[in-house]
């Protein structure tokens, strides 16, 4: 694995419109903040590239593959901060599908101060040219150790007290861990690792107090782990721990690390969001069954509005009206519909729900609104993921846009969507499908002080 290092210059590059096309989103990314000197913070970028993503060539004695992974941070619409490294292998023996699924593990740092950043990870196949690119938008905190706070959680698929660094782990501070930057957790990996680092302890030679609570999507705790009592090492300390996800429901979840100086009592927490993914097997009817009967009211309205995005209104309607036992078996009976292939154990249908859901709660939520409930979410789950994107970040006579490309039909359908300063998240402003929302002056709509409004 590329050792990581800290990167830090500012650019005057000026990112203009262009059409960007890349293919599907097929790697995961994060970004974490830490404490850093001087006030700044510490942004760390983590990666896991499937070796899927590159073409092996045969040369005639080896089978390899080279690749380029390009990291950016663009502030303000300019480059701030860029990492470029390249990443290869080469096998003597031709490398199976189990091999070809092995995930890397890829960092890079940047020192960053407070205030509004973009990320962006491209990664191109020399081979073949072609580029997957990811990108998330991040708030850059101010970590003052001044008082009591921590950086980020830091989920991980393995962590282990040790110095060294194998091929898909990095370490920090002492720990080997395997970040798990999708924050998705799966039946195959069931143990699920939280790093973190706690500042601004009094260094008084006390103790401080630890909790680690569980809650699901509607805010009910599932467990507590705690009081841990810990000695202070100093005025910073390092906290782990970990838990097997196997009994927990399919769903999503947040795990918060609650803080306490037991001499000072002043106190803080992290919050950190997962999902649980559980492909169902066997008979699915009386498992999905069992599982939305679990489900609280909420989380069943919650799960009745995603499956909306796939029903003709007057569908949505009448499952609205029934009891809350004959939409459950209304729900399984509509799953049952567009199952591609029903001599399998497996619902495809729900399968490819969960997997697009995930994708959209890890792309698009904020503070305020989950990524299943954004305009880009809602499309990406419904339709999945595009055939390529085109990104155009603000500027002082636009504001920040994209345009959607689903090529998987006979004309195409577009997706406009809009970032105008003033929502601080994308809007669909424009669709050319049919069943969506058009608007052909759109095109107006992204240029700075202009007066066209939609006309509702």
């Amino acid at each position: 694995m590329r050792l990581s290092f800290t990167l830090f210059y500012l650019l005057v590059y000026g990112l203009l419109g262009q059409n960007i096309t890349f293919l599907p989103t097929s790697f995961d990314m994060d970004v974490h903040q830490f404490r850093e000197a001087n006030g700044n913070t510490e942004a760390v970028v983590n990666l896991t590239v499937p070796k899927t993503l590159f073409n092996w060539i045969d040369n005639g004695e080896n089978y390899e593959f080279e690749g380029v992974v390009d990291v950016r941070v663009f502030i303000n619409g300019n480059i701030a901060a860029q990492d470029v490294f390249h990443v290869r292998e080469s096998v003597v023996d031709r490398p199976g599908p189990t091999e070809r699924q092995v995930r890397m593990v890829q960092q890079s740092r940047f020192v960053l101060t407070k205030g509004s950043a973009v990320f962006s990870a491209a990664i191109t196949d020399l081979a073949s040219n072609e580029v997957h690119k990811v990108t998330k938008n991040v708030i850059i905190r101010t970590i003052d150790d001044s008082y009591l706070t921590t950086s980020d959680l830091l989920l991980c698929t393995f962590l282990k007290s040790e110095r060294l660094m194998d091929e898909n782990s990095i370490n920090r501070n002492g720990y080997m861990i395997t970040p798990n930057p999708s924050s998705v957790f799966r039946l195959e990996k069931p143990m699920l690792y939280a790093y973190s680092e706690v500042y601004g302890l009094q260094d008084d030679g006390g103790t401080y107090t630890v909790n680690y609570i569980l809650f699901n999507r509607s805010g009910k705790e599932v467990f507590r782990r705690g009081p841990f009592v810990r000695n202070k090492p100093g005025e910073s300390s390092v906290e782990t721990m970990g838990f097997n996800v196997m009994g927990l429901l399919a769903g999503r979840y947040r795990l918060r690390l609650e803080v306490i100086d037991n001499q000072s009592d002043q106190n803080t927490f992290m919050d950190q969001e997962f999902i649980i993914v559980k492909e169902l097997s066997n008979n699915f009817n009386n498992n999905f069954t069992m599982i939305l009967d679990a489900m609280e009211n909420d989380e069943l309205q919650d799960f009745i509005d995603i499956v909306g995005y796939f029903m003709s209104e007057s569908e949505f309607q009448t499952l609205m009206k029934e009891n809350r036992g004959d939409r459950i078996m209304k729900l399984v009976d509509y799953f049952e519909k567009p199952d591609s292939d029903r001599k399998t154990k497996e619902n495809e249908f729900y399968n490819q729900i969960y997997t697009r859901l995930a994708l959209a709660e890890k792309q698009f939520s904020n503070r305020n609104l989950s990524g299943r409930k954004t305009d880009r979410g809602r499309v990406l789950i419904r339709f999945g993921r595009p055939t390529n994107i085109e990104t155009y970040p603000a500027n002082k006579n636009r504001y920040s846009y994209e345009i959607w490309h689903y090529d998987d039909s006979d004309d195409g359908f577009i997706f406009v969507f809009i970032n105008n300063d003033a929502v601080s998240m994308f809007e669909q402003i424009h669709s050319n499908h049919p069943d969506e929302f058009q608007n052909y002056g759109w095109k107006d709509m992204v240029v700075r002080e202009s007066t066209n409004l939609i006309n509702f």
